[in-house]
């Protein structure tokens, strides 16, 4: 792991964490529960999309373990709601193995996307690093008001303000903006990226990265910024008017 990505990081709490399992299949509901507590974590197990939210509004959840297809929902809407009200991990779980599906729930904010049926020790070691990084990156840094290019930036409401606009980010957009904020002017790799945004080490072929800067970019069309491809290297963040003297 570099320094600048060590930087980013606060002091794990010693707190136990919680899962919340959205899964309508008694014998998957049953594996579950091993694995999240040979992880040493707590659990609680939701049936479908409404026991979830119901459980949701009422409890502290540090990690989602989500089912596509839900009897009352498709797991992608459900997924939706969930990152609209809170920036913890989601793990979506399902039979659906297309390209397209997993791209399509790391598009709209799942952090990973696990094929059933799964390895249990490969869920359970993916489950072990999330709350580790999730521990190690929840503290005073995601709570610092960003000043850059006459841009206003909290990370604790999501808030990008100018004079003329504001916009509310979703949680992983939050992340990966206040990465790219705190190392303005320098390229961040997309491992870099992956481990403050996602909480995991990037790999060849992962996406995830590339599709949040695509969003992001289209978010930031309003603003005095730009996210700027480095052949090769990364991405950082530049402003308008440095991209505009150099051209």
């Amino acid at each position: 792991m570099s320094n600048r990505v060590q930087r980013l990081r606060a002091s794990a709490s010693a707190k136990r964490a919680t899962v919340l399992c959205i899964d309508d299949d008694p014998i998957v509901q049953l594996m579950l529960e091993d694995i999240i507590a040979g992880a040493g974590a707590d659990f609680v197990i939701a049936g479908s999309a409404r026991e979830a939210e119901d459980v949701l509004a009422d409890t502290h959840v540090d990690l989602v373990l989500l089912d596509r297809r839900l009897p009352d929902s498709d797991g992608l809407l459900l997924l939706q709601a969930i990152k609209s009200r809170s920036d913890c991990p989601v793990i979506i779980l399902s039979t659906m193995d297309k390209s397209r599906d997993k791209l399509l729930g790391i598009g709209l904010g799942a952090t990973e996307y696990v094929t059933k049926p799964f390895n249990p020790l490969e869920l359970s070691s993916r489950i072990r690093r999330l709350l580790t990084a999730r521990s190690e990156t929840t503290g005073p840094v995601g709570h610092d008001v960003c000043l850059v290019a006459g841009m206003t930036f909290d990370p604790r409401s999501r808030r990008l303000d100018t004079e003329r606009h504001h916009i509310i980010l979703a949680p992983a957009e939050t992340r990966l903006l206040h990465a790219l904020l705190l190392n303005e002017g320098q390229v961040q790799t997309r491992d870099e990226l992956t481990q403050f945004t996602c909480g995991r080490e990037w790999s060849p072929g992962d996406r995830t990265i590339d599709v949040l800067i695509n969003r992001l970019r289209g978010r930031l069309r309003s603003f005095p910024v730009e996210i700027v491809t480095v052949h090769r290297a990364g991405y950082l963040l530049v402003s308008n008017a440095e991209v505009a003297s150099k051209t």
